[in-house]
């Protein structure tokens, strides 16, 4: 007679205080080693979403709690079954044997914004400096394989310079492979997501943002490359990276009036859509005054922004260094400082929280806003954040 690792369903109760029992269903699965090396137990629980009474007395409600108990057991042993299944192997196993690449190229070649797919192609890169080309599912889907992994990333890996990666650019790659795989996880490619591992601390990204003075004076300072300061102080407004102000068509850009009636802008965009119809779409409002850097309006096909490159090249930035010196300011801006600008311009002057800050930021991440705060008075930090 073969037995578990664990598996054994027990039926557990708990009383309730309006004079009910809920029904729990308790799984011992072994014991596993957690980051930091402790030895815990894993355990899984379900709550049944019917009740027994507590104390019954006519024969309606004994009946009901007998019935109860026996939809219980049929549930228990069903659970039961179907670890015993995945523990051996028992269910179908066709999209765990697929090849990982295959479905990283279809997801990479999926997403239409042009940056982050950019992002995900240089992932790929290093996913087959490592890993086999053969490689499926159910190998990859392992603890052990996504520590190599992360070792290869912070010990091995270089860029097109030669350096080694940073911490961040680590994380960043592990993360988006783990991404992906839980996407797989949701299509049944994977069916218990064990691709983990405890992550380096990263290092906090150096801010450099202008104040609301300094924005003032760059407004004021001659600058003949009109597309250059229209686009950069168009971005300080409205966060917008160079590669989306390159892309941005009229289309995208909405006109209407909020509750009150004052005329707004509106950023509406879908940035990617996934083959089950679920979509991740950009949508923010914008300062009326944001507009006057835009322009008459054109066709919805049309640019915003027809002769502003896709990326900001050193000789991009060099001219850009130059009018923000005109403009009497000696930091050492970027057109990534744009993006910055407008973080510490809506906590300083707006006063707006973590969670509002990272929707209008668009983070999937809020520790990738937490860190603005760090910069603005410690008694205004407390308050927005607390």
């Amino acid at each position: 007679m073969c037995h578990l690792k664990g598996g054994k369903v027990k039926i557990r109760t708990r009383e309730n205080q309006d004079g009910t029992t809920s029904i729990i269903l308790d799984c011992f699965m072994g014991y596993y080693v957690d980051f930091d090396g402790k030895r815990k137990a894993n355990r899984k629980r379900r709550f049944l979403d019917f009740r027994l009474a507590s104390n019954p007395r006519t024969p309606i409600e004994k009946q009901y709690n007998k019935d109860c108990w026996e939809k219980a057991r049929l549930i228990a042993n069903k659970w039961e079954n179907s670890i015993i299944s995945e523990e051996y192997n028992l269910e179908d196993t066709e999209k765990s044997k697929s090849l990982v690449i295959a479905y990283i190229i279809k997801e990479t070649n999926r997403i239409k914004d042009e940056s982050t797919r950019k992002a995900y192609k240089t992932m790929l890169a290093h996913f087959q400096k490592h890993f086999p080309k053969a490689i499926t599912f159910r190998q990859i889907n392992k603890r052990e394989e996504a520590k190599k992994f992360y070792d290869y990333l912070t010990d091995k890996a270089i860029k097109i310079d030669g350096e080694n990666l940073s911490k961040n650019s680590a994380n960043k790659y592990f993360n988006r492979l783990r991404f992906i795989l839980k996407e797989a996880k949701e299509e049944g490619y994977i069916q218990d997501l064990k691709f983990n591992v405890k992550q380096l601390s990263e290092l906090k990204p150096e801010i450099v943002y202008l104040t609301l003075e300094e924005f003032r004076k760059l407004e004021n300072a001659e600058e003949k490359n009109s597309t250059l300061k229209n686009a950069f102080l168009f971005a300080c407004l409205t966060a917008l990276r160079i590669g989306d102000l390159n892309k941005l068509t009229w289309g995208e850009i909405v006109e209407d009036k909020d509750d009150k009636g004052n005329p707004r802008i509106e950023y509406n965009k879908i940035m990617d859509k996934k083959p089950n119809g679920k979509q991740r779409r950009i949508r923010n409002y914008f300062d009326i005054y944001a507009k006057k850097y835009i322009g008459e309006r054109q066709k919805d096909s049309d640019k915003v922004f027809p002769s502003l490159p896709q990326n900001a090249s050193s000789k991009f930035n060099l001219k850009l260094r130059e009018w923000i010196l005109r403009a009497g300011i000696t930091k050492h801006i970027t057109f990534h400082c744009a993006k910055d600008s407008f973080a510490m311009y809506h906590i300083i002057h707006k006063e707006v929280g973590v969670f509002q800050l990272s929707g209008l930021l668009n983070h999937t991440d809020i520790r990738s806003s937490m860190h603005y705060y760090d910069l603005c008075a410690p008694e205004l930090k407390k308050k927005l954040v607390g």
